[in-house]
């Protein structure tokens, strides 16, 4: 099932594709929108911890990669550098030292789950089903990772909850008709978060690892609807997305009981979706596109309060699904090539003294490993 392999270099530089990208602009936008509600947003996994670095998918480069930053926005780096592949729903393991994402290079239009580590080497692929996989989430301990797969009923584009070990052996379905499945616990004791609209209207539902257990979290009458829960480092709280009268989408809380839901975001017009919660429960991590791209913004998890922009794309461009994980944050020195790239040379603090690419890329040949 499994498949290792190198992740590919190829990379042209940051002004060939310029045009490509604008006329990705309005095109781009309005196939995020229409995916909010009906494909939802990703799973993703994070856990008590310092605060760490953030992963995401961006179209910065022309097409969908996947990205890490710093929690303030700083040090972006491109860890997959596929151009010819869609690469999406980013999560991070529990200790930070892998990111699982989906991706169509297998096979063009068909997206698999796979593996990296924090670095972007060292990838694997774990499913290769005839349906979309996407939408990771690892157990607390490592062993286990819950997805979403349209394999059983793709003509449909309907998504059902699985679980599969981490190397991508013995997957199993847990849930029909469910989808945007995030973990939160071990892989005996823990509890499933997700969405379904398996009593006519998307409700968010919990259940334990096992499928069983089930309990509806959320009761909203159409049109209405809930989707993209994630659980809270502690499993007390969801976050997840409802759209308003307006039909744009607002991230709330709720307590797992169902209780004390709260509106973080609250902007009608505006689509504030993707949400993820820090390693400490204090912040949440979200997209909006309030500043016309979908850029990525950090908000207190309390009530919404001191929102921080931590992105700042080009028109047209679009930063959606992160994730915050506990791996520390990254200032410098750079001990790869890929951190030399496209500009990014120059926003290490340690050194002081590169004076461009090729410089940092001589620096980092010249380290003794």
């Amino acid at each position: 099932m499994a498949r290792s392999g190198d992740r590919n270099h190829t990379r042209t530089g940051p002004g060939h594709r310029r045009g490509h990208r604008r006329a990705l602009a309005v095109a781009g936008a309005a196939a995020v929108v229409a995916s909010l509600v009906a494909a939802t947003a990703p799973s993703q996994a994070v856990v008590p911890g310092p605060t760490g670095r953030i992963v995401f998918e961006s179209n910065r480069t022309g097409d969908p990669e996947i990205w890490v930053m710093n929690p303030d926005g700083s040090v972006p780096l491109n860890l997959t550098r596929a151009p010819k592949a869609l690469d999406v729903y980013p999560a991070w393991s529990p200790d930070s030292s892998m990111i699982t994402f989906s991706s169509d290079r297998h096979e063009r239009g068909n997206l698999d789950v796979y593996k990296m580590d924090a670095f972007g080497a060292n990838l694997v692929q774990l499913t290769d089903s005839p349906g979309e996989d996407r939408g990771t989430s690892w157990t607390s301990d490592g062993r286990k990772i819950v997805f979403h797969s349209a394999r059983d009923r793709d003509e449909f584009h309907t998504f059902d909850v699985w679980i599969m070990d981490a190397d991508g052996s013995n997957q199993q379905k847990l849930f029909v008709n469910g989808s945007a499945a995030y973990v939160c616990g071990d892989s005996v004791t823990g509890k499933i978060v997700f969405n379904s609209n398996r009593d006519g209207n998307f409700e968010i539902y919990t259940m334990n690892v096992d499928g069983t257990g089930l309990f509806q979290v959320t009761t909203t009458k159409a049109p209405r609807l809930n989707s993209g829960p994630k659980w809270s480092p502690d499993c007390s709280t969801i976050s997840y997305n409802r759209t308003d009268a307006g039909g744009s989408l607002d991230v709330l809380r709720v307590n797992a009981d169902g209780t004390n839901i709260v509106n973080l975001t609250n902007a009608p017009g505006v689509f504030d979706a993707f949400s993820a919660w820090s390693p400490a429960g204090d912040r949440i991590v979200f997209s909006s596109n309030r500043d016309v791209n979908f850029e990525i913004y950090t908000m207190d998890a309390s009530d919404g309060g001191n929102v921080q922009r931590i992105t700042f794309t080009d028109f047209g461009e679009a930063d959606l699904r992160s994730d915050w994980g506990t791996y520390p944050p990254y200032y410098g020195p750079p001990f790869d090539r890929v951190h030399c790239a496209d500009g990014v040379w120059a926003q290490f603090t340690v050194p002081t003294t590169f004076a461009n690419q090729g410089k940092c890329v001589k620096y980092v040949e010249g380290r003794s490993r």
